[in-house]
Parts: C-alpha cells; structure tokens; sequence
C-alpha cells in the first residue's frame, strides 16, 4: 500500500495540531463544579483552543457537563471521530490506487 503514505500525510496536514499550554490556576476555577476535577484542564484547554471535537475514550465523564450546549465543540470517542472520518480517508485511498 505504497500509497497510503501519501494520503496519511495529506491528512496529517490537515488536522491543524498545536501543542496547548495546560491552563492556569484562574482559568480551572473558573470552571470548577463543571466536570470532574481531573477533567478540567482538558476541558479548558479544549475550549481555548478553539477545538472542534474533544476527542476522548471518557466521553461519559464530559457528557456530565453541569451547563450542556455552552461549549463550542463536539465531545466523541475515537471511534466516533473515525467514523466521521474514514469515510474520507478511503475515499482518498480509492483515488490513488485507482491513479
């Protein structure tokens, strides 16, 4: 599957990661009560930046969200998340072993 290669790198650009600083001490109490303590800074972190999925196997822990629907992304599993994607992603496979 010499190109698969390809597409994974194609993907891989497309996925925009950064590297998020853990949030301070102000911006965790801000959000204390919300969720699970230990959740918190991933939360936040999520939030800050500008994420459109948290994508996360504790999807139960963050579905306990005290004010549901006040946060700009969509909590899923991995499996989820491939789902949405992989479509795509074989699509694309398709097409270059078609070429």
């Amino acid at each position: 599957m010499p190109g698969v290669f390809s597409v994974y790198k194609r993907y891989l650009s497309r996925l925009n990661l950064k590297i998020i600083p853990i949030p301070g001490p102000e911006e965790i109490k801000k959000n204390s009560g919300q969720i699970a303590d230990k959740d918190i800074p991933v939360l936040v972190s999520t939030i800050q930046s500008k994420a459109d999925f948290l994508v996360t196997g504790d999807k139960k822990h963050f579905e306990k969200l005290k004010v549901p629907g006040n946060y700009p992304l969509k909590i899923i599993t991995p499996s989820e998340f491939l789902e949405r994607v992989l479509p795509q992603i074989i699509k694309e496979i398709q097409t270059v072993k078609a070429s």
